[in-house]
C-alpha cells in the first residue's frame, strides 16, 4: 500500500491502453490491402536498486518499477516479398501476353476464315479454270478467289499492325503510371528515413512502401534492397529506379532498332546511366515486360513470316503468269502486283494486278499450237521412242553417222532474257547422237540424244524453262514453254543476265548444225544433219515461238501450270540474287548486297532473316545450303556460317524447302503455340503467386479472431490494473485518514 504500487498499476494502465489501440488499428485494417499486424512489445520497467535481501530486516531487496511498451513491431517477412514480387510480375506478364495474342488469333480468323480458307478457295479457282480455260465464268471466278487472298492477307497484316499499335499505346500509359509509382516510393523513403532517424516508428509507411512496391512488380520485375537508413533501392535490370528520395523516370517507348536492325520497341530513361552509349533497358517481366516481348518477339517475327508467305505467293504466281498469253494472245501480267510499286510485295502492300477476264493467262506458247513442226514418221509408221534416231527408217528425215560414229551439236534455249557475260544469249546445250552400232559415252553435261525418248529425259533434265514431249496421236515433237520447269540454276542464271533477265512467255530453239532461220524440212528420207532435223522441227529454228505461231488459245497449260503452284516447293521469301563477295573458306562469312550489275539492288536482304536457309551457288560443285546468323537493316548485310569457298558474284536464293501452303502453317502453327505459352504461364504464374501470397499473409497478415482475443486480453489487463490502482487508492486514502476521526 504505497505510492509505488499506484505507479506500478498506472504503468499498466498506460502499457494495456497502448496495446488496446495497437489491436484496434489491426482490427481497423483487417481489409486494408498491404497492412502488416502489429504486435506490442511488452517490458520492465528499470527496478530499483534496494539493500542486500533480509527476510528478517525491513530490506526487500531489488523492487520492480512496473511495465512498459518496449516497442511495437511490425511483423512482416522480406524474404516472400521477393517471392511474391517475382511470381507476379511473371504473371502479369504472361497476361498481357494471353490478351494481345488471343485477340490477334481470332483477328487472323483461322482456321475457318482467314488466309487458309482464301487460299483454299484460289486453289478450286485455279482448278476450275484449268478444266475450262476459256470460261469467263471461270476466269472471273479465279479473279475473285485472288481478290479473296489478297483481302485475308491485309485483313491480317492490318490486325497485327494494330496489335502493334495497341501495345505500344499501353506501353505508353504504363510508364506514366511506372513513374507516378516510383515518385510516391521515393517519397515514402524520405519519411522513412526521417522516422526512423529519431526513433519514431515508421511502420504504416513501410507497408504503404511495400504496397507500391508491389504494384511496381506487376508493370516490372524489381529488386529491393533495405539500407541502413531504412530507405530502399529499387533496381530494373541492375539499375536504380529509386534510390532514397530520388525516382529515375522511364522515358515513353519509341520504335528503335535491335543490334541486326531488326524494327523494336524499346524503354530507356529520361537520363540515361550511360548517355554516351545508352542502351535500352532489359525488361524481362511484368506488364511492361509482356508488351516489349509481345512486340519485339511476337508480333515483328509474325509480321515478317506473312510478308514473306504474300511476298513468296506474288513471285511464284507472277513467274507463272507472266510466262503465258491471255486469251486476246498478249503476254500475261502480274497476277499479284504492289500497291506501292517502290516497295517490296508484302501482304499489306499487295492487289490483284489482273482486272478483267479476258486478261487472265491461260495459254502457254506451245509449237503444237502452230505448224512449223511437221511429223517425225515416215509415211503411215508408228515411231518408236526408245529405238535410236540414226538409220531409223519409220522417221521421216532420221541421221547418217558412221558406225561407232555420233553427231554432235549445240542447242541454244532463248528464254527468261537468260544472257550471259561474254557469251551469245541464251542458254546453251550440247547433244550427242550415237549411231545405231555405238559411239562414244556421251561427256556429262550433254544431252543424250542416241533416241528420241533420252532427248527428251535430257532436255526436260536441264530444266530451261521449255520441255520437249512427244503427243503420239500426231507424231510430232512437241516444245512448250514452261514455267514449272525451272530450278535454282535457272534463276541464278536469270539473276546473273546483264542486264538481270526477267519472265517472258516467249523462246526460241536454235540448232548449231541447222543453216538459217526456219527452214523447210528436208523432204521424205533425206538424213538429218541436225536433231532439229530428226525432230521433224527445222522450222521453228531460231524462230521465236510466241502468239504469232505458237499460240493455242483453247489451252489451259498456264492455268495447269498455276496450279503446281500449291504442291511445289519454294523460296520463302522469294529471293534470287549475286554477291559481289568471295568466300574464302569454311567459316562464318558477311557478305554485303550487291550494288552494281548484273544486280543492283543494295536492299534485296531487306526481307531476309535469322533461321532462313539459303542456297549458295546454285548448279556448281560447290552448291550448299547455309542458315542466316544475323542481318544487319542498316547495312543490308548478312551472315551465315559457310563450308565451302565461293567466287565472286555467287548467287543466292532462299532454300525451296517448304511449299508455300507449308510456310503459312508453320506461321499460323507459331501463333498457336505462343497463345498456348501465355494462357499456360499465366495459369500457372496465377497459381504459384496466389499461393505465395497465402503463405506471406499467414505470417504478416491481419487475423481478425487473433486480434480479438488479443482485445479482450488487453481489456482484461486494463481492468485489473484498474481495480488495482482502486484498491490501492481506498487503502492509501484510509491510511492517510487515521487517527482524525474521519474514517471510524
Amino acid at each position: 500500500m504505497s505510492f509505488l504500487g499506484i505507479n506500478i498499476a498506472g504503468s499498466a494502465l498506460e502499457t494495456f491502453q497502448e496495446a488496446e489501440d495497437v489491436t484496434s488499428q489491426n482490427i481497423a485494417n483487417v481489409q486494408t490491402p498491404g497492412a502488416s499486424r502489429q504486435i506490442v512489445n511488452i517490458g520492465q520497467l528499470p527496478p530499483i536498486d534496494g539493500s542486500t535481501f533480509n527476510p528478517s530486516g525491513l530490506s526487500p531487496g531489488t523492487q520492480g518499477t512496473g511495465v512498459l511498451v518496449s516497442s511495437i513491431q511490425r511483423v512482416h517477412q522480406d524474404s516472400y516479398d521477393a517471392l511474391f514480387r517475382g511470381a507476379t510480375s511473371s504473371q502479369n506478364f504472361y497476361s498481357v501476353e494471353q490478351s494481345v495474342l488471343t485477340g490477334l488469333q481470332a483477328a487472323m480468323g483461322e482456321p475457318s476464315n482467314g488466309i487458309n480458307a482464301a487460299y483454299t478457295t484460289f486453289q478450286t479457282a485455279v482448278s476450275t479454270l484449268a478444266n475450262n480455260p476459256q470460261g469467263v465464268a471461270e476466269r472471273t471466278g479465279l479473279l475473285t478467289a485472288a481478290q479473296g487472298v489478297v483481302t485475308a492477307l491485309n485483313t491480317s497484316s492490318s490486325a497485327i499492325t494494330t496489335s502493334e499499335t495497341q501495345v505500344q499505346t499501353q506501353a505508353g500509359t504504363m510508364i506514366s503510371t511506372i513513374n507516378s509509382t516510383i515518385d510516391q516510393i521515393a517519397a515514402l523513403n524520405g519519411q522513412i528515413r526521417a522516422a526512423t532517424a529519431v526513433g519514431d516508428n515508421p511502420n504504416t509507411y513501410e507497408d504503404q512502401r511495400d504496397t507500391l512496391i508491389d504494384t511496381l512488380s506487376t508493370y516490372v520485375p524489381t529488386s529491393t534492397a533495405i539500407q541502413a537508413d531504412g530507405s530502399v533501392l529499387v533496381t530494373v535490370d541492375g539499375q536504380a529506379l529509386v534510390n532514397d528520395t530520388v525516382a529515375y523516370h522511364l522515358a515513353s517507348p519509341i520504335i528503335g532498332q535491335n543490334a541486326n536492325g531488326t524494327p523494336a520497341l524499346q524503354v530507356d530513361f529520361v537520363t540515361p546511366p550511360n548517355p554516351v552509349n545508352p542502351a535500352a533497358i532489359n525488361i524481362t517481366g511484368g506488364q511492361l515486360g509482356g508488351l516489349l516481348d509481345t512486340y519485339n518477339n511476337k508480333l515483328i517475327p509474325y509480321s515478317q513470316q506473312l510478308n514473306d508467305f504474300a511476298n513468296g505467293l506474288a513471285n511464284e504466281s507472277d513467274r507463272i503468269s507472266q510466262a503465258g498469253y491471255d486469251l486476246t494472245g498478249q503476254p500475261g501480267g502480274q497476277l499479284f502486283s504492289p500497291v506501292v510499286t517502290q516497295l517490296p510485295i508484302s501482304a499489306g502492300n499487295i492487289q490483284v494486278g489482273i482486272s478483267t477476264a479476258t486478261e487472265v493467262p491461260a495459254a502457254l506458247a506451245s509449237t503444237q499450237a502452230g505448224t512449223l513442226v511437221q511429223p517425225l514418221n515416215s509415211g503411215n509408221s508408228t515411231v518408236d521412242t526408245t529405238v535410236p534416231i540414226d538409220g531409223n527408217t519409220s522417221l521421216a528425215n532420221p541421221t547418217a553417222i558412221a558406225p561407232g560414229g555420233d553427231l554432235t551439236g549445240t542447242l541454244t534455249i532463248n528464254v527468261d532474257g537468260i544472257n550471259p557475260l561474254g557469251v551469245p544469249p541464251g542458254i546453251t546445250v550440247n547433244y550427242q547422237i550415237n549411231s545405231s552400232t555405238g559411239g562414244p559415252a556421251v561427256p556429262a553435261g550433254t544431252i543424250d540424244a542416241t533416241s528420241i525418248g533420252s532427248f527428251i529425259n535430257g532436255f526436260n533434265g536441264g530444266h530451261y524453262g521449255v520441255t520437249a514431249s512427244f503427243d503420239s496421236t500426231s507424231q510430232q515433237i512437241v516444245f512448250t514453254r514452261d514455267p514449272t520447269n525451272i530450278d535454282l540454276v535457272h534463276r541464278a542464271e536469270m539473276v546473273a543476265s546483264v542486264p538481270p533477265g526477267t519472265t517472258t512467255p516467249n523462246f526460241t530453239i536454235t540448232d548449231s548444225n541447222v543453216v538459217g532461220v526456219g527452214p523447210p524440212q528436208p523432204s521424205l528420207g533425206t538424213a538429218a544433219p541436225a536433231l532439229l532435223t530428226a525432230l521433224g522441227a527445222n522450222q521453228i529454228n531460231g524462230v521465236v515461238q510466241n502468239a504469232s505461231n505458237a499460240f493455242g488459245s483453247t489451252s489451259g497449260a498456264n492455268v495447269s501450270a498455276l496450279a503446281t503452284l500449291f504442291t511445289a516447293s519454294f523460296g520463302v521469301p522469294a529471293l534470287q540474287t549475286t554477291s559481289p563477295s568471295v568466300i574464302a573458306g569454311p567459316g562464318l562469312v558477311t557478305i554485303l548486297p550487291p550494288v552494281g550489275p548484273p544486280a543492283t539492288n543494295p536492299t534485296i536482304f531487306a526481307s531476309t532473316n535469322p533461321g532462313d536457309v539459303l542456297t549458295l551457288d546454285a548448279g556448281t560443285a560447290a552448291q550448299e545450303n547455309v542458315t542466316v546468323t544475323a542481318v544487319n537493316r542498316n547495312t543490308g548485310r548478312i551472315s551465315f556460317i559457310a563450308k565451302n569457298a565461293h567466287a565472286a558474284n555467287f548467287t543466292i536464293s532462299s532454300a525451296q524447302t517448304s511449299t508455300l501452303q507449308q510456310a503459312y502453317a508453320t506461321l499460323v502453327a507459331k501463333v498457336g503455340q505462343d497463345t498456348a505459352a501465355a494462357t499456360t504461364g499465366n495459369s500457372s504464374q496465377t497459381t504459384l503467386a496466389s499461393n505465395v501470397n497465402q503463405v506471406r499473409q499467414s505470417t504478416d497478415g491481419i487475423n481478425i479472431d487473433e486480434e480479438t482475443q488479443n482485445l479482450v486480453k488487453f481489456q482484461n489487463a486494463y481492468g485489473a490494473a484498474a481495480h488495482v490502482i482502486s484498491v490501492l487508492s481506498a487503502m492509501l486514502s484510509d491510511a492517510i485518514n487515521l487517527g482524525n476521526g474521519s474514517t471510524f
